[in-house]
């Protein structure tokens, strides 16, 4: 997919040290792919846990349903 958009945010010194400490600790290659995917796998792990609450749900509402004919 063709990255087309640029997003720029200003940090302190300390924060940027951090965020390139960060990326080289976990394989990044740059601090623009790591903050990507940091922002990214926020966004999917919440993903995850609504269609885990959302398969609990419906199976809560299949007993429900079954207790009812009974």
């Amino acid at each position: 997919m063709e990255k087309t958009r640029t997003i720029q945010f200003r940090v302190t010194k300390e924060q940027h040290e951090r965020i390139v400490n960060k990326a080289l600790a976990k394989g990044y290659k740059t601090t623009s792919s790591y903050l990507l995917s940091a922002a990214l796998q926020y966004d999917l792990a919440l993903e995850e846990r609504v269609e885990e609450i959302n398969h609990v749900l419906k199976r809560l509402e299949k007993h429900i349903n079954a207790s009812r004919e009974t």
